[in-house]
């Protein structure tokens, strides 16, 4: 009963997905099946996001009828307090080019 411990199957990929296997698999001196296998664990791992579900309008407004209204010129004056104009975030500015002798 060996034969059910695996399961084998073809996986047909384009030429471009066939190429970038290769390079990758090389680059990691590893094979491209072992390199493939890797990346099917990788997603079938990843929790699996819920789906959203459609709320009448009606029962949002009874869910939310104990909270104050809000004026939302308002709400967007008092978010501007929290951020600062001169904040941001650059991923760019992070990576720096390697010196001379590195």
């Amino acid at each position: 009963m060996w034969y059910h411990l695996f399961m084998a199957m073809t996986l047909r990929l384009s030429d471009e997905q066939t190429e970038a296997l290769r390079r990758k698999a090389e680059a990691e001196h590893r094979s491209m099946q072992q390199v493939a296998q890797a990346a099917i664990d990788a997603y079938v791992l990843q929790p699996t996001p819920m789906p959203r579900q459609a709320v009448p309008v009606t029962e949002l407004t009874a869910l939310f009828s104990d909270l104050p209204p809000m004026n939302a010129t308002e709400f967007r004056a008092e978010q501007d307090g929290y951020a600062s104009p001169e904040a941001h975030f650059d991923a760019y500015s992070r990576h720096r080019e390697p010196e001379d002798g590195e």
